[in-house]
């Protein structure tokens, strides 16, 4: 579901909330069941946006996901991993844990269940497809750094 007003726009799901700050180029995720919210900049939202692509790219990681294959019958050593443009945010999955780890480069990790993770990949999907919030993330694309460094901002 989609809110806006003039200084925000966001997302939401029973799994997150995708916030974009319109006059900060910032955003925020606040992951609901974990009771975290994490601050993004520019540059690392992108990372973010390329890591759930690229994992949701491994028709075998996926499956598990969706449970089309059941993780209980995986191996225990079977491991996925993918990591975004300059290892800004990385993914870890065992599919015998169910579970998704998320690490940023801010110094954070996530666990994620497998609903949860998959509640944030469409999240972040249905944002990059909204007219509104593509126009914003192109406003600020002053060049591949983002706003903070065009702005000579920290």
């Amino acid at each position: 579901m989609k809110t806006s007003s003039n200084n925000q726009i966001s997302f939401a799901n029973a799994c997150a909330d995708l916030y974009l700050d319109k006059e900060n180029g910032e955003f925020a995720l606040d992951l609901r069941r974990q009771e975290v919210t994490i601050y993004l900049n520019y540059s690392q939202y992108q990372a973010l946006v390329v890591l759930l692509q690229h994992s949701m790219e491994d028709e075998h990681f996926a499956e598990y996901l969706s449970w089309k294959i059941d993780p209980l019958q995986s191996d225990e050593n079977e491991l996925f991993e993918v990591c975004g443009p300059d290892h800004i945010v990385c993914l870890a999955c065992t599919p015998s844990c169910e579970r998704v780890k998320l690490t940023f480069d801010l110094g954070v990790a996530v666990d994620l269940s497998f609903a949860d993770f998959d509640g944030l990949s469409q999240l972040v999907t249905e944002a990059q497809a909204d007219l509104e919030w593509r126009r914003e993330l192109l406003r600020w694309n002053i060049n591949e750094a983002g706003p903070d460094i065009a702005a000579g901002g920290d």
